[in-house]
């Protein structure tokens, strides 16, 4: 929150008036020093704590990262003849994130049943977990640029480490002033992330818990597609078109709209980091045409409150890719097809999995810029429809499709959870996961219950302390009621009760 004289009404409104200016529009919101640098305003002014936004956020994250200190006279502008020269900002659009952790699973990584192979028996400790390189910020007036580099050092369902785009942006954008209290901000964007574009905490790609360790239990739940999507975890590219539209006495209403379509983003190669069932218990395979996801929400500002509710839908068509050496599929025209390069192979033709994803979202806010304390309450359930095997083949006995026992299904994750921050440097959050559906031996596998249930509930409350703005220290412990259809221990294949995934993580990052 802002700690000054100016109140918080007339912030937004210097930040609204300054799109008529100029400003640009751009992708995902992370505290980045670049950005402090760029507008000359503490993170504090953008972020309840990163990476939650308020309401100044949004809207700087809607005029494109472009908003900036300087004066135009400070930047390098001239014509000549037919020659336009450039127009630069001098300050650095690069910054770098650290993040490292430290994991304590109660039963110790033999829970997973061998699939963690690398690991310690316990207290797992990964220094650094992540590296990313940011180049963040204003390009041109009218395009803001976030690109996000990540080095992974490896670990639970991240192969041996390596560099990877994580979440990344283009955007072109353009404010117009439709009146006193209307602003209406279009852009065209393109990403590599469903939901990167979002402005609140409630989607995909920005719901809390906002980090966790490669060695958590919880990075072995079964999730929905979109769920898993992020940049660096399936690879894929989209282009996409949307606006805001704030209007009402104090423009105190926000209606967002967002549509992309996502394609594979690496080629006709295998994908590099694994595929989707490396990280999120799923299909390995390649997109089969294009995914299309609609973005749509809603927002009020009141005093010291804001409100959202909103909704998504994102509609993916998967090659069950999965089929072991010498089968032989059906392709779209009848004609058969041999597999000969083993799993993860990216044949156009053969069976064909979908996973049609819907959600609806709410967040409430509030936030006290007298004395920077803030709470955010946030709400999120995704529904998922998924279908096996569209295009008929000649698949081992009694399969449907090589990824799935049953030619349907369903998929469900509740997300609810909350944040307190006081004077920007202690907060305290919590919350209650819930994923449910449909029991997939063939999907799921049977390492936890010959079933091949996903359904997992938990409960976690995490301590965070702020030294410094580009500085945090978290600890966070999770309690299982129940570990993808795991109970008691008698229900489990390996012999584990719930409590047995209990996860205690340590966790660190700092950024310049």
């Amino acid at each position: 929150m802002v700690s000054s004289s100016v109140g918080f009404k007339k912030k937004r409104l210097i930040v609204a008036l300054a799109a008529v200016g100029g400003m640009a529009l751009s992708s995902s919101a992370w505290a980045l020093p670049s950005f402090a640098r760029q507008t000359g305003w503490s993170c504090a002014a953008c972020h309840t704590s990163y990476p939650q936004l308020t309401p100044m956020g949004r809207m700087f994250k809607l005029l494109g990262f472009t908003t900036t200190n300087l004066q135009r006279q400070q930047k390098l502008q001239a014509k000549f003849g037919n020659s336009v020269g450039l127009l630069i900002s001098r300050v650095s659009q690069f910054s770098i994130f650290l993040q490292a952790s430290a994991t304590n699973v109660g039963g110790g990584q033999a829970v997973f049943g061998g699939t963690n192979a690398g690991a310690s028996p316990n207290n797992n400790v990964q220094f650094p977990q992540q590296v990313s390189l940011f180049y963040a910020g204003e390009v041109t007036p009218h395009i803001g640029s976030f690109l996000h580099l990540t080095y992974s050092g490896g670990g639970s369902g991240t192969g041996g480490g390596g560099f990877n785009f994580d979440d990344s942006s283009i955007v072109w954008t353009h404010p117009w002033k439709l009146g006193t209290n209307n602003l209406l901000v279009t852009g065209v964007d393109v990403n590599n992330t469903p939901t990167a574009m979002d402005l609140w905490n409630t989607t995909p790609d920005w719901q809390a818990p906002f980090f966790s360790s490669d060695y958590s239990s919880w990075g072995h739940v079964p999730m929905p597609f979109i769920e898993g999507s992020a940049g660096a975890g399936y690879p894929l590219a989209g282009l996409g078109v949307y606006g805001a539209d704030i209007f009402g006495p104090n423009r105190a209403n926000w209606l967002y709209a967002d549509a992309d379509v996502y394609t594979n983003g690496q080629g006709i190669q295998t994908n590099p980091v694994g595929g989707f069932a490396a990280f999120n218990t799923g299909p390995a395979g390649r997109l089969s045409g294009a995914a299309p996801y609609i973005r749509l929400a809603y927002q009020h500002d009141w005093g010291d409150w804001n409100w959202e509710v909103g909704a998504f839908g994102m509609w993916s068509s998967v090659y069950d890719a999965s089929i072991p050496n010498g089968n032989t599929v059906l392709d779209v025209n009848g004609n058969p097809v041999f597999i000969s390069s083993g799993p993860n192979s990216n044949y156009s033709g053969g069976p064909i999995d979908t996973f049609d994803d819907y959600d609806f979202d709410t967040q409430l806010q509030w936030l006290d810029t007298n004395d920077n304390n803030n709470v955010t309450v946030r709400a999120a359930w995704v529904n998922e429809q998924q279908h096996f095997g569209g295009v008929g083949g000649v698949l081992p006995a009694g399969a449907i499709s090589a990824n799935s026992t049953s030619p349907s299904g369903n998929l469900n994750f509740f997300n609810i959870n909350a944040t307190y921050w006081y004077h920007d440097h202690y907060g305290i959050q919590g919350g209650y996961r819930n994923v449910w559906g449909s029991a997939n031996p063939g999907l799921y596998g049977t390492t936890y219950t010959n079933s091949g249930s996903p359904d997992t509930s938990n409960e976690w409350i995490e301590a965070s302390y702020l030294p410094w703005w580009n500085t945090r220290f978290s600890l966070r412990y999770v309690v299982y009621n129940k570990f993808n259809g795991v109970g008691s221990a008698s229900s489990n294949t390996l012999g584990y009760g719930a409590s047995a995934y209990n996860t205690l993580e340590l966790l660190a990052w700092i950024s310049y």
